[in-house]
């Protein structure tokens, strides 16, 4: 009889002990992708420097303004060349290299403290350099237009298609454009769908920008990337009928 139990207690201990193996290898496991996770996005000095001074120049800043968020194709974007007519001002939340990741983490610094009308968003272009996939790329989208809707529920949402890459840009960064370019436009498809889900406007600047191959033309870009003061006119066509209202 003694002997039956030491056998019911070994069984148990062992029970016991291959359940805490488990749920330790479970626990490493999600730690793990939690931590893969975090790092598919690293804040740079630059990114960093630039939020902390959009704070900084918030505090003289006028709130129920436009507000223009993106990575460099927006930095890069004199507003004030194109939008100061306007009856609004016009403030350029643009960084050089940010992804969706990036906007999702500053939004309250460098949108919601602002209050704005209106707001252009332009996001994504180094997502795909980067090769996130397509549904992080998605489901970051979703995450900036559902902390709009709770934050800013009245604002004005203008997302502007991802544009174009060419050849020139392909020699620069060792990418294939070609591959970029065929996922942006499934990534404008779907952004345009969340659009009419969330309903806010959607511009498709993506087909004013190619060239008969389909690449990004010559003469909007001097990098194949970026747009040239030609690219940002067209940008500014486009956009500004909306800002106008």
């Amino acid at each position: 009889m003694k002997k039956i139990n030491l056998k019911k207690k070994d069984v148990v201990y062992i029970s016991i002990i291959s359940f805490l193996i488990i749920a330790i290898t479970v626990l490493s496991v999600c730690l793990y992708w939690a931590n893969v996770r975090k790092a598919t996005w690293q804040a740079t000095d630059y990114y960093n420097n630039k939020v902390t001074s959009f704070g900084i120049q918030n505090a003289n800043l006028s709130r129920g303004q436009i507000i223009f968020v993106g990575d460099s194709i927006t930095d890069m974007y004199p507003l004030d060349d194109y939008y100061a007519d306007l009856d609004l001002a016009c403030y350029n939340r643009g960084i050089g290299g940010d992804v969706t990741q990036g906007v999702i983490n500053r939004l309250q610094t460098s949108v919601f403290d602002l209050a704005p009308s209106k707001i252009v968003l332009m996001i994504g272009t180094n997502d795909v350099d980067l090769g996130r996939s397509t549904e992080e790329i998605f489901a970051n989208y979703r995450i900036i237009l559902e902390e709009i809707k709770k934050n800013q529920p009245t604002v004005e949402l203008y997302f502007m298609s991802v544009i174009p890459q060419n050849k020139d840009f392909e020699k620069s960064a060792g990418l294939d454009v070609t591959k970029n370019n065929q996922t942006i436009q499934y990534i404008n498809q779907e952004i345009q769908k969340l659009c009419h889900e969330y309903g806010h406007t959607y511009i498709d600047l993506y087909p004013h920008l190619i060239d008969e191959d389909g690449y990004l033309r010559k003469d909007l870009s001097d990098d194949g990337l970026h747009l040239n003061a030609n690219g940002y006119a067209i940008w500014t066509s486009l956009l500004k009928p909306y800002l106008e209202k």
